[in-house]
């Protein structure tokens, strides 16, 4: 077998997508893919050309309507491994990275429900998104092997992972309980305006030097 050999399926019997990596020696292509196969089927790939026209058939194929969005602060693309530890490490709040693709249905149906949650706990719930077809260093070096893979931080340190989309209603009450007890991190103001000078009036008997009043 080539160096871009491998072979792929899915399953989505839990609710999630199965990837099996590509050899080590071929880095960029990752991770893929596989829609429309049962969990028992098996698709070996020969040669780059033919994984590369596979995986945009079936982008096309099996896409959903869902890409990410960004339009809050409490939401964020996160694609290197530095933006990763540093997301990651932030104290007072609880974190969350979702591994996603949009031609993943789970992904599509979790995405919105966990920006739900940042909105449902402001200043205190972060999302950072993690696209595994753009971000695939990452995610090999996190040893994401099926998605949606959630993981979920506390002040730095991980206490929460699950893979799949167990429901919206099961994921809204496991991170409201990880989200207990953190205080809400204040927006910041805008600085308070300088307060206006005060004129003094002149006075009504004041003249220039050097002239007199008539």
């Amino acid at each position: 077998m080539g160096k871009c050999d491998g072979l792929a399926t899915q399953t989505e019997l839990s609710g999630h997508v199965l990837l099996l990596s590509m050899p080590t020696m071929y880095r960029n292509p990752r991770v893929l893919i596989l829609g429309g196969l049962l969990a028992s089927q098996v698709v070996f790939l020969t040669g780059c050309e033919k994984v590369k026209q596979l995986t945009q058939d079936l982008k096309k194929n099996n896409a959903p309507a869902h890409a990410a969005t960004y339009s809050s602060e409490q939401i964020r693309p996160v694609d290197t491994i530095d933006n990763y530890a540093s997301f990651t490490g932030q104290k007072d709040r609880l974190v969350i990275i979702d591994f996603y693709a949009d031609w993943c249905a789970p992904c599509a149906k979790l995405g919105p429900v966990l920006e739900k949650a940042t909105q449902l706990h402001p200043g205190v719930v972060y999302l950072g998104k993690v696209n595994v077809d753009k971000a695939g260093e990452l995610a090999a070096q996190k040893q994401v092997s099926s998605i949606p893979d959630v993981r979920i931080f506390k002040n730095g340190v991980q206490v929460d992972q699950f893979v799949g989309f167990p429901g919206e209603a099961a994921v809204l009450e496991k991170i409201s309980t990880l989200a207990e007890g953190i205080s809400p991190v204040a927006a910041p103001t805008a600085p308070a305006a300088p307060p206006e000078p005060k004129v003094k009036p002149m006075e009504k008997s004041w003249m220039p030097a050097g002239m007199e009043k008539r």
